[in-house]
């Protein structure tokens, strides 16, 4: 959801042109394709390597992770290429933004460090030094990207192919040499170099192609960049947790077989709503050139989607419940029935999500922010708590309960402030 903020803010200040944004879509998909098709390739050379135990234990840590990074993301991905477009005829001005900006991830990965120390403390892998140590350097990897700055620099191609050829290289590396049973252990370093080395080989083109040169930075200045930050940043973080509480919720009350049957089957869904970002990086765009002073034409146009979604996503729920134990096969080979009974009862979620979308959309053009804020917030507060309570009662379907009635929370949270608006409501819209 990161560059929705920038395709809203691109088009409002019009900093650049129509062909840039859409070849940076084009190309910002492509780069979200490849972190897709990672865990996709790498899911079942785990289950089949390690066994589903191992593999529950990896969704835990990655899941883990993926929380955590949300600072290190804060919302520099919304922010960072409009103030570098702001200032981008002015090189000092650039090297002192990017700067500032490293600078920030670095003042931030500190508290993610007792983060860190405390999940381990409070997990098995308290007494795997092997295993913490490497999510250290994964955790740090995640640290630094620079994404934005490319974005910000029209450059996002040059970080297509790093990311491309270091991303396939690492899963090749993986799948040829570790295929023990204890090399689990060294996974998260693997994944943690490919970050380092996008980061390091991106950085270097930054400094040959663009001339950057890094500065000191006061924390004055630090501290000013987090607090404007700061809104955007919990909803990010909202969101995220959300997308991993569950695997995290159910590592308290099971073992790690359990976990990696059930994330198996979610990592699918996850992946189903992330096409749902993907998807709308595009649709987001069109809504920006209509704009809200045509407000009925705009209107019309979130309707259409609205529909086009819930015939897309319905469909696609339909083949998620029709064919379950075909799509885990491509996945697991271990617990199969368990995994396809899961994904039948997960399969209404990416449909749900899906139909909060218009909503969103409109409320994002309309500068609304702290609906959408609300809606996550609350909806992450009843999913922890409906998550931990039905779990006890009811095990893993408790956590599928729980997942279900927070999107629709969530989706009928947005919508009925839509509704509620006589502007905004695109359901009732006919142009006249």
């Amino acid at each position: 959801m990161y560059l929705l903020e920038i395709k809203n803010q691109l088009c409002v200040l019009n900093l650049t042109t129509n062909y840039i944004v859409l070849k940076n879509i084009s190309l910002s998909f492509g780069i979200n394709f490849i972190n897709l098709l990672f865990p996709l390739l790498l899911i079942p050379f785990f289950i089949k390597t390690y066994g589903i135990d191992t593999y529950g234990l990896i969704a835990v840590s990655m899941a883990f992770i993926n929380i955590v990074s949300v600072l290190y993301d804060y919302s520099w991905y919304a922010f960072a290429p409009i103030e570098i477009q702001k200032v981008k005829n002015d090189s000092s001005l650039i090297n002192q933004y990017i700067s500032k900006i490293i600078n920030c991830k670095i003042v931030v990965f500190l508290p993610s460090l007792l983060l860190l120390l405390v999940f381990v403390l409070c997990s098995e892998i308290r007494y795997n030094l092997i295993f913490s140590l490497s999510l250290l350097v994964f955790l740090f990897s995640r640290s630094q990207n620079n994404l934005c700055f490319f974005i910000g620099l029209d450059k996002v191609f040059p970080y297509f192919i790093i990311n491309s050829i270091v991303k396939i290289g690492c899963i090749a590396l993986i799948f040829i040499t570790l295929v023990e049973k204890s090399d689990y252990q060294f996974v998260f370093y693997y994944l943690g170099i490919s970050d380092i080395l996008i980061f390091i080989f991106s950085t270097l083109y930054l400094i040959q192609k663009n001339g950057f040169k890094y500065k000191i930075t006061s924390f004055s200045e630090i501290w000013e960049e987090l607090v404007f930050g700061h809104k955007l940043f919990l909803t990010n973080l909202t969101i995220c947790a959300l997308m991993n509480s569950s695997t995290i919720i159910l590592s308290v009350f099971f073992d790690n077989t359990i976990v990696g049957i059930y994330n198996v089957a979610e990592k699918i869904i996850m992946l189903c709503k992330q096409s749902i970002s993907v998807l709308f990086q595009g649709v987001y765009f069109k809504a920006c050139e209509i704009g809200t002073e045509k407000i009925k034409q705009l209107n019309h146009f979130l309707k259409s989607v609205f529909w086009v979604y819930f015939l897309m996503y319905g469909f696609g729920g339909l083949l998620l419940v029709i064919f379950p134990n075909l799509i885990i096969n491509l996945l697991s080979s271990e617990y199969t029935s368990n995994s396809s009974l899961y994904l039948i009862y997960l399969a209404p979620i990416p449909l749900i999500g899906a139909l909060s979308q218009s909503a969103y959309m409109s409320l994002l053009l309309h500068h609304k922010k702290s609906i959408y804020f609300n809606a996550h917030l609350y909806g992450l507060i009843i999913n922890i708590v409906l998550s931990f309570v039905l779990c006890y009662f009811l095990k893993v379907y408790g956590v599928i309960i729980s997942l279900v009635l927070t999107e629709i929370f969530i989706t009928a949270y947005l919508n009925s402030a839509i509704v509620k608006s006589d502007e905004l409501n695109f359901f009732k819209n006919k142009i006249v």
